[in-house]
């Protein structure tokens, strides 16, 4: 039995079946006065959001700034399979991925402080990659006919990485500066999707089973039933990770022109994760009374400790921004991502004697690089108000094959407004963008046995609010 069991725990384990994360899981978003101007900051950076934005920008702030801005995201994902298993009861407006509640708190803080003409420092805490998301419509022991159909492709992923990062800038002249930010990147990540798929590698563990459950008979025909009649699993994998990272920038002002230009750079990070892995099986499946005990399965699939590693990707940005027209300010970014750091993810597993998993199994993705065009406009009404517009346009990372349940990914539009009020030494943002990724349809045939082909329709909402409070001298 031993030897049947590795051979089938290889079988199942080195199966194609694919888990992805949520909309690329970027986010950008982590200013509310930047996002009413549509992202377009790197050439601003004139808050102490500048820590995320771009470091340099702190060395024109004078006193003491703290600001904590708040995002909160209503995501509306929609999926209409394309070729269902027969009899699946598909809901009419297809199958819901939004978390529930429905919205997604993401909190971040920043504090600056100028120490002479020279030099100034902040401190941050934010968070420029994280997702939620969840197709688990069901319960285990559901009808099959029910259950979202795309669930061995993957049902719930939650990614948080929270950059921890002290900040130094200097003033290297009149109009320029140079900053730098070192972090301490504290990541924690889940994946959780169902296992055993009838028409994938449940055909291969029933393959190993034939000779066990039905001897004598064909292997391939007995294979087929084997793999209708076995038990639903569902694999749960999390683990966290502490790592480094940094980013720095450039900021230099032509006070001729009123014009900035800013360069930013922020580190990609290698996630070393350790944790654990879990499985939990239903009590249904018709292959149990031809076992040789009846947790001959579960045994296969030990609860035990883990480690993996998977990269988030390194951010590129060059921005300009006038501010010589209307009593406003115009700025433009352009941001690459290069997602193509995230290829894999490869889990090593510390139980493999007679069970059914493996040294190591590798998740694929291979994305390729993101890019996205910022534009904005800032306002000023009065001295103490102000308005903004922005747009986004954001290229996916995500290729046809990796799009699915926990990555429904696609190019997006997104249209920003926003507004500050100043209230003594205080002055209270908020923004709303409304974000129409384009609706993306995918054929890919070594997706068919995951069935995740078919056309996915998403929106989200997004709203901010900041509260700055600036001691030293007025509320810029």
């Amino acid at each position: 039995m031993a030897n049947r069991c590795q051979l089938i725990g290889l079988a199942v384990w080195l199966s194609t079946a694919q888990v992805a994360l949520s909309s690329a899981f970027a986010i950008n978003e982590l200013g509310a006065r930047a996002q009413g101007m549509g992202g377009a900051f790197t050439s601003i950076a004139d808050d102490a959001s500048a820590i995320f934005f771009n470091p340099a920008g702190i060395a024109f702030q004078k006193g003491l700034q703290l600001e904590m801005d708040e995002l909160t995201v209503i995501g509306l994902f929609r999926f209409f399979p394309s070729d269902p298993p027969a009899g699946t009861a598909v809901p009419a407006n297809g199958y819901s991925g939004s978390v529930k509640p429905h919205f997604i708190p993401v909190a971040n803080m920043y504090m600056t402080k100028d120490l002479n003409p020279k030099w100034s420092v902040g401190f941050g805490a934010f968070t420029p990659f994280g997702l939620s998301a969840n197709f688990t419509n069901f319960k285990d022991a559901d009808p099959t006919n029910t259950k979202f159909v795309g669930r061995f492709a993957g049902t719930r992923a939650r990614l948080e990485s929270i950059w921890i990062q002290p900040t130094a800038s200097y003033r290297l002249s009149e109009n320029s500066s140079l900053g730098l930010g070192v972090a301490v990147v504290h990541t924690h990540l889940l994946l959780e999707q169902s296992i055993l798929n009838p028409y994938d590698e449940g055909r291969t563990f029933g393959l190993a089973l034939a000779p066990l459950v039905f001897p004598g008979l064909d292997p391939d025909l007995a294979a087929h039933s084997i793999a209708r009649f076995l038990p639903e699993g569902r694999s749960r994998v999390a683990g966290t990770s502490n790592s480094p990272g940094f980013s720095v920038g450039y900021l230099y002002k032509h006070s001729a022109s009123k014009t900035n230009v800013g360069l930013m750079f922020r580190s990609a990070v290698t996630h070393h994760l350790k944790g654990r892995a879990s499985f939990a099986f239903t009590d249904t499946g018709a292959i149990k009374p031809f076992l040789p005990s009846p947790d001959t399965i579960s045994k296969l699939f030990p609860n035990q400790e883990i480690r993996g590693t998977f990269t988030t990707p390194a951010n590129y940005v060059v921005g300009v921004s006038n501010s010589a027209f209307w009593n406003s300010t115009i700025a433009f970014d352009f941001q690459i991502q290069d997602f193509d750091r995230f290829s894999s993810i490869p889990l090593n597993f510390s139980q493999t004697q007679d069970t059914a998993t493996p040294a190591e199994r590798r998740l694929f993705f291979n994305f390729g690089n993101s890019y996205q065009l910022h534009a904005g406009i800032e306002k000023r009404l009065k001295k103490i108000r102000a308005v903004r517009a922005g747009y986004i346009f954001d290229h996916t990372p995500v290729p046809d094959r990796s799009v699915g349940p926990l990555f429904p990914d696609s190019s997006r539009h997104s249209f920003t407004v926003g507004a500050s009020q100043r209230l003594g030494n205080a002055e209270i943002t908020l923004f709303y963008q409304a974000m129409k990724m384009l609706d993306r349809k995918t054929n890919v045939p070594t997706n068919d046995n995951q069935f995740t082909n078919g056309e996915y329709r998403n929106f989200a909402h997004l709203a901010g609010f900041s509260m700055r409070l600036h001691f030293g001298r007025d509320v810029k």
